[in-house]
């Protein structure tokens, strides 16, 4: 077979359980977009500030520095396919719950019950996500890891633009936010669904820690986690990127509404005239590194994604600054500059969305590639858990000073830290220093 059939996509759409576990993934994260946007415009209509936002997003991110570790652990000693099954069970009773508390509840009594189902909801999530990470490499060989990665990022991307674009924003207008989430729940549904027809798989045994009990066990697989990563910098480098990746997602889903209402004096549910650019940048980046990404190298992908990155944030940033000096809304105070400022916000929003599939492919497979597999689950938790302690800042912080000094203001220093935290990754990846041997063309 040629070194291109190998590389692109044929091979692991050939796959039988590759394509059950990808298109489970489409389904829950089309789900789970869905409810995420939900929520958003549920606390912007309620509250129009940008802290409650930022609450959602603590309640999504606390519990992944609660049980990521213990599910890391959990990961790498059952078998894939029962956690994966469970988590999507348990999902479609969480979305169902919401219905229950829509009927009963109001006020702030709802925004409570909404962030309790959301911390529920992430909880679940953290024993999911690593299973589905850890279950990619079982079913496609280490060659053709890109091209899963590429098609498992455009479920992302796809997943977004299907549920924050189309499902919750319609479901609302059309069925109401009650009919939103039974949609959603079928959904779930037919993810648990497609991961039943998984292969059984073994988890590999992991090594005797010597420890006296469960617990000290559990924290010394955990320990062995954080050292692989911490003893090898390209793994380092590559956790750094995917982490400043979703960190700068959770930031932009708790300010884009409050942009849209607040800044351009749109709906919150308008918020997909921003959302649907930068998933359609999304989605080329990730075709066109699926395709072609084999060609480069990793650290050139993720260092010209960091550079569009920044300099989009900048833009974006730039072309809302009147904001700050009237007492409404732009378009309120400007009909006039509906039309372009809207078409430069969109036009943004797609360099953003490609150079963030620029950055987190390569930075993912990197991941993968130089993880040896009886550490894996535990190295994917570990990122789970960076990635989302690494959000708790924002929620606590970045919400409360949008609402003070404004969100164009604080997009404007969002660029300046990911330019820091960029340079800081890209030194760590050019560290020679106990170097691990190479999978592939990896760097």
């Amino acid at each position: 077979m040629s070194r291109t059939d190998n590389r692109g996509f044929s091979i692991v759409l050939n796959n039988r359980n590759f394509l059950f576990l990808w298109g489970a993934q489409i389904l829950s994260q089309t789900a789970m977009n869905g409810i995420h946007f939900t929520q958003m415009v549920l606390i912007e209509e309620l509250t129009r500030s940008s802290a409650q936002l930022g609450i959602v997003i603590l309640a999504w991110s606390l519990p992944a520095v609660l049980f990521s570790a213990v599910a890391g652990v959990v990961v790498d000693r059952l078998p894939n396919k029962w956690i994966l099954v469970t988590s999507n069970v348990l999902r479609i009773l969480t979305a169902s719950s919401y219905i229950l508390v829509l009927r009963t509840l109001g006020g702030y009594s709802l925004l409570l019950a909404i962030y309790t189902i959301t911390f529920i909801a992430s909880a679940i999530g953290q024993f999911f996500s690593p299973a589905e990470a850890a279950t990619i490499p079982l079913l496609v060989n280490h060659q053709h890891l890109l091209a899963a990665n590429s098609l498992f990022s455009l479920t992302l991307t796809a997943s977004a633009v299907v549920g924050l674009i189309f499902l919750a924003p319609l479901g609302i207008k059309l069925l109401g936010v009650e009919g939103s989430f039974v949609g959603i729940a079928i959904i779930y549904i037919g993810a648990a669904s497609l991961v039943a027809l998984l292969p059984k798989d073994n988890p590999r045994p992991a090594r005797n820690s010597y420890a006296s009990s469960a617990i000290r066990r559990a924290l010394a697989e955990v320990r062995e986690g954080w050292q692989f990563v911490g003893s090898h910098p390209h793994v380092m480098a590559a956790l750094l990127r995917v982490t400043l990746v979703a960190t700068l997602a959770l930031i932009m889903a708790m300010l884009v509404p409050g942009f849209a209402a607040r800044v351009l004096g749109m709906s919150p549910e308008d918020a997909v005239y921003i959302f649907a650019p930068a998933g359609l940048g999304l989605v080329l980046a990730t075709y066109l590194i699926g395709r072609f990404g084999y060609l480069f190298k990793r650290q050139i992908l993720i260092n010209v994604g960091l550079g569009i990155m920044v300099l989009a944030l900048i833009a974006l940033g730039l072309v809302s600054q009147g904001h700050r000096t009237l007492s409404v809304p732009l378009f309120e105070a400007y009909p006039q500059a509906t039309v372009s400022l809207t078409t430069a916000v969109m036009v943004l929003a797609v360099f953003l969305g490609f150079s963030i599939a620029l950055v987190n492919i390569p930075a993912q497979t990197t991941l993968q590639e130089r993880t040896p597999l009886e550490v894996r689950g535990r190295v994917f938790a570990v990122q789970f858990l960076v990635a989302n302690v690494a959000g708790l800042p924002p929620t606590l912080f970045i919400g409360t000073l949008a609402d003070r000094i404004g969100i164009p203001r604080v997009i404007l220093l969002i660029a300046g830290g990911i330019a820091v935290t960029g340079g800081l990754g890209t030194y760590l990846a050019l560290t020679k220093r106990n170097q691990p041997e190479s999978h592939g063309n990896s760097q």
